[in-house]
């Protein structure tokens, strides 16, 4: 026998699923936004001469990055209670914990784009009396952010795509809500294809909106 669609349930709790989706989208708006500027930091400490920046950097990044999230976010769930005796709502353990996972990836990132300025625009850049500072704000970075354009918007849906490991201590994303609906009427199929959905559509319009920006940084 074929199975017999019904989402009757999805539909008579669509405001949950809404709610749901914003809860997601909220968390991954401020993490995203926040580990970009984290991740400059840390790239620009990364490519310092100086070794107390460059080695505390690189020793950041190999930490977030080689752990897995899902750790990361039960450790700020669960151990930050303990060892600094403050609770850790749902909602700051994973903007936390994301934010700093997703910085250092941005900080590589970031890092691989300036990285990719030839040699000869530092020097040029010096010689008409630019300060250090000056170099890195009005001529590397502006042409670093351009060239790396893809590759944030890649990390920038993985981080979207890993606000659903949330739900897992407990925050209210769009993957929670669709565990509440499916709960309701036992219906987990169309529960989660619904969810699949909703969040196949953001991710479409990210990379869209993205894409747009790219193709008008090139012609800038």
């Amino acid at each position: 026998m074929g199975y017999a669609w019904d989402f009757s349930s999805v539909i008579r709790y669509k405001q949950v699923l809404i709610e749901g989706l914003l809860g997601t989208l909220w968390l991954a708006a401020l993490a995203v936004t926040t580990a970009m500027v984290v991740g400059i930091v840390v790239a620009l400490c990364r490519i310092s001469a100086t070794r107390l920046l460059s080695w505390p950097a690189a020793a950041v990044i190999a930490f977030f990055r080689n752990i897995p999230y899902i750790v990361q976010l039960f450790w700020f769930f669960y151990a930050v209670p303990v060892i600094f005796g403050v609770q850790a709502s749902p909602f700051l353990a994973a903007y936390v914990s994301l934010s700093l996972y997703g910085g250092a990836y941005f900080a590589e990132i970031y890092r691989a784009g300036i990285r990719s300025i030839d040699r000869g625009q530092w020097e040029g850049a010096k010689a008409i009396g630019l300060p250090m500072g000056g170099v890195m704000r009005h001529v590397i970075l502006p042409q670093a952010l351009r060239r790396t354009v893809p590759a944030l918007t890649t990390q920038t849906i993985e981080m979207v795509k890993l606000t659903t490991v949330a739900s897992s201590v407990a925050y209210f994303d769009i993957l929670y809500a669709g565990k509440l609906i499916a709960d309701q009427d036992f219906r987990p199929i169309e529960a989660y294809t619904s969810v699949a959905i909703l969040l196949i559509g953001a991710l479409l319009i990210l990379s869209w909106a993205a894409s747009r920006l790219e193709t008008r940084l090139r012609r800038a």
